[in-house]
């Protein structure tokens, strides 16, 4: 069996001859402890460096190389990827104030996180602003055919073999991460609701064209992202979730599933209060189940309507012991493989600091305890 049919069986809440193991997002770091030598692969500081110098197609294709054989060499039965900077994308340099510190002609100023690696807006428009540059560069208005690169060549390298999702998005603008709007959004959510979804609608209508150029690239379905919960509960109410957030979520899902693809939705956070509305607007599986939300209960009480995916913890991935990983994963396999409907994967993702060893112990688990029969175990385990 490939893991393109393993995978598509347990959407279908049907037992394959073993759970299928993918990741959401796996960084840089544990590509490079598999496979030997530097990635660019969500390289993150680095990758923008390399963007500034005009580097782009170098990370492309060490991207292109690396997602490949890493998911080969761990034996994953699907992978995610995303579309890429087009040929020609140039991301203008940022000045560097100090060591860790850096500010764009707007004003805005920059940290560099070392634990995530990222550079991070720490104060926008703090500083007066500057003549723009004469040469900055604008992105095309329409996705431009080499954007789609890294989808291309990972459908025609494991295309027939594996279930390939694609994240939604252009990268075409700068990949700052900014903390600074949510604050705003969620005083927006509470004093305007009803503009709020009305934004939202609009939204996931735009969306309709890059979800259908997507799906023309051959990818088995395009991923749904959206944050509501932290890691005690909803960020909002059910009330609010249903009036503000559910319509432009069914548009969404209605775009992905008049393509005959199943509906996978990335949501971190506790956020059980809100499953029955997730199901309502056309989820099908639900990903990055954290610890908080204890994933066999959620196999008890949603299984039969949501595929779950998730059941290694990434924290232990991180900090814990191969031999707490292990434990750990087999008992959320035993707890949730019967029926199918439960894809082994990482809490949220294979994040910075994932010790390679800790990995390998949760694949460990599965090909102990992750397969439907003895004689699917014997036959394929030969072939692996």
């Amino acid at each position: 069996m490939t893991g393109k049919e393993r995978v598509l069986r347990a959407l279908g809440h049907e037992e394959p001859d073993r759970v299928p193991v993918m990741e959401y997002i796996f960084e840089h770091g544990i590509i490079e402890q598999v496979l030997g030598r530097p990635s660019f692969w969500r390289g993150h500081f680095k990758e923008i460096k390399a963007y500034w110098e005009g580097r782009r197609d170098e990370v492309v294709e060490s991207q292109k190389r690396d997602v490949v054989e890493f998911t080969l060499a761990m034996g994953l039965d699907g992978v995610t990827v995303s579309m890429v900077p087009p040929e020609g994308f140039r991301l203008e340099p940022l000045q560097q104030l100090d060591e860790r510190t850096w500010r764009d002609w707007e004003g805005n100023v920059y940290r560099y996180s070392p634990l995530t690696e990222d550079l991070v807006m720490m104060a926008p428009k703090a500083l007066e602003p500057q003549k723009p540059p004469e040469d900055l560069w604008e992105p095309p208005q329409e996705p431009d055919p080499s954007e789609f690169e890294l989808i291309d060549h990972v459908i025609r390298e494991l295309g027939d073999t594996h279930f390939v999702i694609s994240r939604l998005g252009r990268r075409v603008r700068p990949p700052y991460p900014n903390p600074f709007g949510m604050e705003e959004w969620m005083m927006r959510l509470a004093e305007d609701p009803d503009g709020v979804r009305e934004e939202r609608i609009r939204g996931a209508e735009e969306a309709q064209r890059t979800i259908d150029a997507i799906f023309a690239r051959g990818v088995d379905t395009v991923f749904l992202e959206a944050d509501y919960g932290s890691s005690t509960g909803p960020m909002m109410s059910p009330e609010t979730f249903r009036r503000a957030i559910l319509p432009g979520m069914e548009v969404l899902c209605g775009h992905i599933k008049r393509h005959g693809a199943p509906v996978i939705f990335h949501s971190c956070g506790k956020n059980r209060l809100l499953l029955d509305m997730f199901v309502e607007a056309g989820v099908d599986c639900y990903q990055s189940i954290q610890p908080e939300e204890d994933i066999i209960s959620l196999k008890r009480d949603f299984g039969d309507r949501l595929c779950l995916w998730g059941g290694i913890n990434v924290d232990l991935l991180v900090r814990g012991t191969p031999e707490q990983v292990r434990a750990e994963v087999r008992e959320a396999i035993l707890g949730c493989k019967e029926g199918g409907g439960f894809i082994l994967g990482a809490s949220h993702s294979l994040m910075a600091g994932t010790k390679a060893e800790n990995y390998r112990e949760a694949l460990k688990a599965l090909e102990e305890v992750g397969w439907y029969s003895y004689e699917s175990c014997t036959t394929i385990s030969r072939v692996r």
